[in-house]
């Protein structure tokens, strides 16, 4: 690993520690964490409001959404 990473992500940068508390739950916990991160998404993205700007994404590999 080079010095410069940060040791709790790997090399995706996905938190090794969320994943190893996430394994440690039962299917039924993440079922109801994963639809609690759902819930909270969609209330945020409804309060959000949206002008008329039209913003895209673009991928690591340069592809737009």
């Amino acid at each position: 690993m080079d010095a410069w990473k940060n040791s709790i992500e790997d090399e995706r940068g996905v938190d090794i520690s969320q994943i190893r508390r996430q394994l440690q739950m039962s299917v039924e916990e993440r079922v109801q964490h994963m639809v609690e991160a759902a819930n909270t998404f969609m209330e945020i993205r409804s309060h959000v409001r949206f002008v008329g700007v039209n913003y895209s994404v673009v991928s690591k590999e340069g592809h737009r959404s």
